[in-house]
């Protein structure tokens, strides 16, 4: 999880080399600092990234969206990974026109399809189906997709809130939705991350990516003590910086932070 202030980035290496970039942060357009230009970007540069096999739009706040258009204009991406949009959005037109430009390939997925991206390893869609939900539509109607590698699996719940999350309650098993590790939903904000949600997905780890004295309360103490009640060891980007987890090949899971929790 890459430290982006308030906002979601996740990248994603396989054992073959292949990148999944979940989201990529971004800022408002009011505001003068790129996200995409000045972190994420480089941020992969750094690390001798230069090519993307799946980006995955979760949805188009543009605190999710917006560092994904300088990595689309900079980096060669082999496909787009999007949902279809309950509203369109400035942000989401922005970047299409950017895709098409580069003649990059978008794929549309929903509730039920299955991503093989190579041997052990599948992004599974959750959420959403065709049947938009209406209220915070954009929030509520993000991708939650849960990737799978052997016996090891991550839940990526984008912004989705209580009502979302009672829908897929309904619809996804509980085998289904269980993960070792969760992208906690909508930063840890209070209408996410209900009792039953949490409980129906038991993670072991809870990443929460938030910006430092964010105006929003972000993450809410509520959730906080929720995940803890599920003896689950919760990791944020404002406390800890970038967030590294490493899966070895039995399945071992070792979690390394920028910033040492014990000196926060």
């Amino acid at each position: 999880m890459v430290d982006v202030g308030q906002g979601d980035c996740t990248l994603v290496i396989t054992p073959t080399g292949k990148t999944i970039l979940v989201d990529g942060g971004g800022s408002s357009k009011e505001s003068d600092f790129d996200v995409g230009e000045r972190i994420v970007v480089p941020y992969l540069l750094n690390k001798g990234i230069r090519q993307i096999d799946y980006l995955v739009f979760s949805h188009f706040d543009a605190d999710h969206c917006m560092g994904l258009l300088p990595v689309l204009q900079h980096l060669s991406v082999k496909q787009i990974l999007l949902t279809k949009q309950a509203e369109i959005k400035e942000e989401y037109m922005l970047l299409i026109q950017e895709a098409m430009q580069k003649k990059v390939p978008i794929q549309i997925v929903t509730m039920g399809d299955t991503i093989i991206i190579e041997d052990n390893i599948t992004l599974q869609i959750l959420f959403p189906d065709t049947t938009f939900l209406s209220e915070n539509a954009i929030n509520n109607n993000a991708m939650v997709m849960r990737l799978v590698a052997k016996d090891v699996s991550i839940l990526f719940t984008g912004d989705i809130e209580e009502i979302a999350e009672k829908q897929i309650l309904q619809k996804i098993s509980s085998e289904q939705l269980k993960a070792d590790i969760l992208k906690v939903a909508h930063h840890g904000s209070k209408s996410s991350s209900s009792e039953a949600f949490l409980k129906a997905v038991n993670p072991k780890i809870a990443m929460i990516g938030v910006g430092a004295k964010n105006t929003f309360g972000h993450p809410s103490q509520e959730v906080l003590d929720r995940l803890e009640a599920l003896d689950c060891k919760i990791y944020r980007t404002d406390q800890m910086g970038e967030i590294t987890i490493k899966v070895s090949n039995k399945g071992k899971i070792k979690i390394h932070t920028q910033i040492e929790a014990k000196n926060v």
